[in-house]
């Protein structure tokens, strides 16, 4: 007890005695200027372990024992391929690389690898694995086999051939595809590898022998890197290598040289009309010739960063904090061997779609213009320097320095310096910057959008143009005239009349239809039901091998909805929209229920003129319905809804193959699209007053 009361006793005095040096250093310092930075430390990055195998194969080997496991990372060092009107061919390679090879089929493959908890992917120029490390030497063997003697087997190729053609019908109508798709192709050339487009035509267009071709010619071990990470040393990492990828014979590899994309001689506008959005997708895109290791390549990092590099970028601030046109406003500046661009995205709310735009290039102009201060600067190069040095705890960073010294030839001490060439950047590099790659007067400035919403105005920022959905230029979209004599009323009358008239809507006391449900892109096979008993009873369910996954559900007043067993009750606000889809008509419904509309115009829907009702429900929700101009029936309804991520999107059904069903005509296939989500519902029976009994329901 008495050593502790003089230990405490000598630490007050200690404390005390500082205290008043510490007040006096308090009074000394002026606070209103930052302190000024220390030189920058001098990194020490442990230097993996190299050689060449006698074939040519590099080998880079970093050494960590904290864990038991290895990857191993096989790159191909070639140049970007322009694959014309076979595009797509290589997103294909690595996955048909990985369905087999000449000692196992695709399924021994897959047991093989689960067996050993290990992963194996395959892409056209790289392969990663990564297990335990007493599976490792197994694992490093089925990696080998699959890169060097894939068996390319033919019927797994028309089995991806099938996937990417699904992919590519759900990205025709995602605006976030439609718009990555255009901006490549404008701001690269379509005689670019970076500016060419996969179509549905393109991947019908692959043969087995395009892929074995490719594979024969440009996976090569000369041009070829392994990275080995984890509990592995040299020594063991030679025997491996040498065992499984020694015998791999080395060839000449084709080279490739492009011309470099310019950018436009004037900004101007490329509009991509999508009817159905509630909200722009806006890209604004320049390529810029930053090379990896290139004397830019930091301080145009700095300079985008405080641009538009993440919540503390000024885009950010101004697009989302300052006027809330937009969730999140960004920006991007990478390097690349041959050419890379610089980029702005938002997306935003339709009548903001001008002055966000204004906004965009209010920023690019400011920050070539003006100084950046002091304080952003230096906030950026700290947030920076300690992103680098948390990397660094990672023995991946190590192996990634090491191959992209080797990749991009650069300096050996370029990873060790950067802290330094960090430090160094100030607000006149950062304006250098600025009016090198950040050119506001020569983007293509991309929309995807309803045109008829957004065209207003955009004329100011140059010329607009309009380009479909494959950065082809096309036509400016025009306005059909409405016949006159019709109006919304006429339209919806006409809708009902389609569908029977009220004396068939109203004789019909119950319907129900049943038939297959198709997650397009999926294989699994689902089931649905939905049925109708009047007044106002209502089910629609989705069933996968007899298990509900889905519905909703209104018997007698009450309203109820489950996902996968979980039940939970419907609120008030969304009580209305059920009523609206239990009624055998929505239309008669909407007539007798005092819901209001306006004649919009006219649209295409699937090459259908359609007119467009807005439609305002007596709780003031407002959607969309298309109803062919000829026949009357309804053929699109578009709802906005919320995302996840707060920002505003389309949900669309599409109606088709209307039939005749007691008296009535019921749409047999029906479209529900919620962009990265769409399911196709196809009717296999459908009857009308069959004595349907609410009191069997569940």
């Amino acid at each position: 007890m008495g050593v502790r009361n003089t230990t405490m006793k000598k630490l007050l005095i200690s404390i005390a005695a500082a205290l008043p040096l510490a007040l006096f250093a308090q009074v000394q310092i002026d606070r209103t200027k930052p302190p000024q930075p220390g030189p920058a430390p001098e990194i020490k990055i442990t230097e993996p372990a190299q050689f060449t195998l006698a074939n040519g194969l590099k080998v880079i080997v970093v050494t960590n024992t904290k864990l038991p496991q290895v990857s191993a990372t096989l790159t191909l060092d070639r140049d970007p391929i322009l694959e014309g009107d076979k595009s797509g061919m290589l997103d294909m390679v690595g996955d048909l690389m990985r369905r087999g090879t000449t000692k196992m089929k695709k399924a021994d493959l897959d047991e093989s690898i689960d067996f050993l908890g290990a992963s194996l992917s395959v892409s056209s120029s790289s392969a990663f694995a990564t297990s335990l490390k007493v599976h490792f030497p197994k694992m490093l063997e089925i990696m080998a086999d699959v890169v060097l003697r894939p068996s390319f087997p033919a019927d797994e190729l028309e089995k991806i051939r099938t996937q990417t053609l699904s992919g590519l019908a759900q990205a025709k109508d995602d605006p976030g595809s439609i718009i990555s798709n255009v901006v490549s192709k404008l701001t690269y050339g379509n005689k670019h590898p970076y500016g060419e487009i996969t179509t549905e035509q393109t991947v019908k267009n692959v043969t087995l022998a395009d892929i074995k071709k490719y594979h024969s010619t440009y996976w090569k071990p000369n041009i070829a890197y392994l990275v080995l990470v984890g509990d592995i040393n040299p020594t063991e990492a030679r025997i491996l290598a040498t065992k499984y990828f020694g015998t791999w014979v080395r060839g000449v590899v084709p080279k490739h040289t492009y011309e470099i994309p310019k950018a436009p001689a004037k900004s101007y506008v490329a509009v991509v009309n999508r009817p159905a959005s509630v909200q722009s997708n806006i890209q604004i895109s320049t390529p810029a010739v930053l090379k990896p290791g290139s004397s830019d390549a930091i301080p145009a990092d700095v300079m985008n960063n405080i641009l538009g590099g993440g919540f503390s970028g000024r885009l950010f601030a101004n697009l989302r904090e300052t006027y809330g046109f937009t969730y999140g406003a960004y920006s991007s500046l990478g390097t690349d061997k041959l050419v890379s661009s610089f980029s702005a995205e938002a997306a935003v709310r339709n009548e903001k779609t001008d002055s966000a735009i204004g906004q965009f290039l209010f920023e690019f102009n400011r920050i070539a213009s003006e100084k950046v201060s002091d304080e952003e600067i230096s906030r950026m190069k700290n947030y920076l320097s300690g992103s680098f040095a948390r990397s660094l705890e990672s023995p991946s960073t190590i192996a990634r320095f090491a191959l992209n010294t080797s990749l991009y030839n650069l300096p050996k001490d370029y990873y060790r310096n950067y802290l330094k060439n960090l430090a160094s950047v100030d607000a006149a590099k950062v304006q250098e910057m600025a009016k090198s790659y950040v050119k506001a007067n020569n983007m293509h400035i991309v929309i995807v959008g309803n045109a008829k919403e957004i065209a207003e105005g955009l004329d100011k920022y140059g010329e607009v143009k309009y380009f479909d959905i494959y950065g082809n230029e096309v036509a400016a979209p025009s306005s059909k005239q409405v016949a006159q004599g019709v109006t919304a009323q006429s339209v919806i009358e006409k809708a009902i009349k389609a569908v029977g008239g009220e004396a068939a809507i109203d004789a019909i006391k119950d319907l129900q239809i049943t038939g297959e449900a198709t997650i397009i892109g999926q294989p699994m096979k689902l089931t649905f039901e939905m049925t109708h008993v009047v007044p106002g009873n209502y089910i629609n369910s989705i069933q996968m091998s007899g298990m509900t996954l889905m519905k909703q559900m209104i018997k007698d007043g009450n309203y109820t909805m489950s996902m996968q067993g979980q039940t939970m009750p419907v609120e008030e606000d969304d009580q209305e929209e059920f009523n609206e889809s239990a009624a055998i008509s929505t239309e008669l419904y909407m007539l007798r229920n005092k819901y209001s509309f306006e004649l919009k115009g006219i649209e295409s829907v699937d090459g259908k003129d359609a007119y467009e009702i807005r439609i305002t429900s007596p709780k003031g929700r407002k959607y969309s319905n298309f109803y062919d101009v000829v026949t009357g029936h309804k053929l699109k309804e578009v709802k906005e809804q919320e995302g996840p991520d707060g920002e505003k999107a389309s949900a669309q059904v599409f109606y088709s193959n209307y039939k005749p069903h007691g008296g009535i005509q019921v749409p047999e296939m029906i479209l529900v699209d919620q962009g990265p989500i769409k399911i196709e519902l196809k009717a296999t029976a459908v009857k009308t007053n069959s004595g349907i009994k609410t009191s069997d329901w569940k």
